[in-house]
């Protein structure tokens, strides 16, 4: 069986460990190894059956499965984005994004035997969860969840902070999985600083890992509505509880 998550042997621990404890944030090229990363792309650009998750206009968030995403009306899409749209523009917390949950659809057996569970175990092994221990610091750190993530033109996420004291989180990551990437289609991960200024923007290159600390100040800025392909990730937060 084919490694999913393997983590590249040339890994700079050090660097990536001292990165972190100085700005809480690090960008990591080439972070699993090639065979894992292409077969992982083939998983998230060609397995997952993706639904939308989003939030605005009081709605702290949802997720539509896929299944009932190809059966929904054209009027219901276009009001669910207006609404996405709305909260954003009103600077409330909105998204729109295509997502697959991974614990939610391992523990409730939506497709047995899918990749995305051999996905979620990986990231569960003992090499992943020692490797997050390492370089955030937390040493409580026990398990990871996560989803696999498609920001296809005009999806979005605004400024939040990832904090959810009842979960734990301690260290959150983005695995982006987009080939050929360019700066003008959006999809930028970006940090901001206490005046709103972009501290730090991260392009979403192809097997480029950034983990960052919970809590700080985030957003994913909208994907262009003239991009060709669609921004695809693996994200989620490696956690205490």
């Amino acid at each position: 069986m084919t490694a999913l998550f393997a983590l590249n042997p040339a890994l700079n621990i050090a660097a990536i460990r001292a990165a972190l404890a100085e700005n809480r944030l690090v960008q990591v090229e080439d972070f699993l190894d090639s065979e894992s990363a292409n077969q992982l792309f083939e998983l998230v650009s060609q397995k997952t059956p993706f639904g939308l998750a989003w939030a605005g206009d009081g709605q702290h968030g949802t997720n539509i499965r896929a299944e009932a995403l190809k059966t929904l009306p054209g009027p219901e899409r276009e009001r669910i984005g207006l609404a996405a749209g709305r909260a954003a523009a009103s600077g409330q917390f909105g998204f729109l994004y295509g997502q697959y949950p991974l614990v939610e659809a391992y523990v409730n057996k939506w497709a047995p035997g899918h990749p995305s569970e051999q996905l979620l175990e990986e990231l569960n092994g003992a090499p992943v969860l020692e490797f997050a221990r390492v370089v955030s610091g937390h040493t409580d750190i026990v398990k990871a969840d996560g989803q696999i993530t498609l920001y296809a033109p005009g999806h979005f996420l605004t400024d939040h902070d990832d904090l959810v004291a009842s979960e734990g989180r301690r260290l959150a990551f983005v695995l982006n999985l987009a080939p050929e990437w360019k700066p003008d289609w959006g999809g930028y991960l970006n940090f901001m600083d206490v005046k709103g200024n972009i501290a730090a923007g991260f392009m979403p290159r192809f097997n480029t890992m950034n983990l960052f600390q919970v809590p700080i100040r985030h957003n994913v800025s909208l994907v262009a509505p003239f991009a060709p392909m669609s921004r695809f990730a693996v994200t989620g937060w490696f956690r205490s509880t």
